[in-house]
């Protein structure tokens, strides 16, 4: 089970650092990942539509309605992070926490933030390397270390993608007339 401490300190532990077990903790490593950890978990989230990470909501109409170009404002929902896409399909836009559409009732796709407890493994270890990746200069003033972590964290990537895309199924492939005729 994944925490944010152990991940920050077994990305600290591959770029040569000690570990740590708390953030407040005295030194470069503890200073660097409680400065940087959040803001690369959220980062890190919003690049991909994570299936792990992602949910349905129908969402809340507000009773205000928009100053203008839009008829209805919706709440977004508190863990939201990244909008995949709006049911029924048509246009909105997103301002702040409110989602703004003509769609007189709407749903939402969307990635939000889960609890580290629940990551899968490969996204932990892709989270691993990218704190690797994020925090060798830093920690240890040495840009090659940093660079052969992107690396690693490109290779890694790509790994977490292909395991996170076999928790859905692709969709059939129709038959098509067209082919048939051919």
């Amino acid at each position: 089970m994944a925490t944010d401490i152990s991940m920050c300190s077994n990305a600290l532990l591959l770029i040569g650092h000690g570990t740590i077990s708390s953030f407040t903790e005295p030194g470069a490593g503890a200073l660097v990942a409680s400065n940087l950890y959040q803001s690369s978990y959220e980062n890190l989230l919003s690049l991909h539509r994570w299936r792990f990470a992602s949910g349905k909501v129908n969402l809340s109409r507000l009773t205000a309605a928009p100053i203008n170009d839009f008829k209805y404002a919706y709440q977004l929902p508190a863990d939201y992070m990244v909008a995949n896409r709006v049911i029924p399909q048509s246009d909105y836009e997103i301002f702040g926490d409110k989602i703004y559409s003509d769609q007189e009732s709407l749903a939402l796709d969307y990635i939000f933030k889960p609890a580290e407890t629940s990551l899968p493994a490969y996204f932990v270890k892709l989270m691993e390397v990218y704190l690797a990746s994020q925090f060798a200069v830093p920690v240890t003033d040495n840009s090659a270390k940093g660079q052969l972590y992107a690396q690693f964290y490109e290779a890694q990537l790509r790994q977490a993608k292909f395991a996170d895309a076999s928790s859905r199924p692709p969709d059939a492939v129709a038959d098509n007339q067209l082919w048939a005729a051919r």
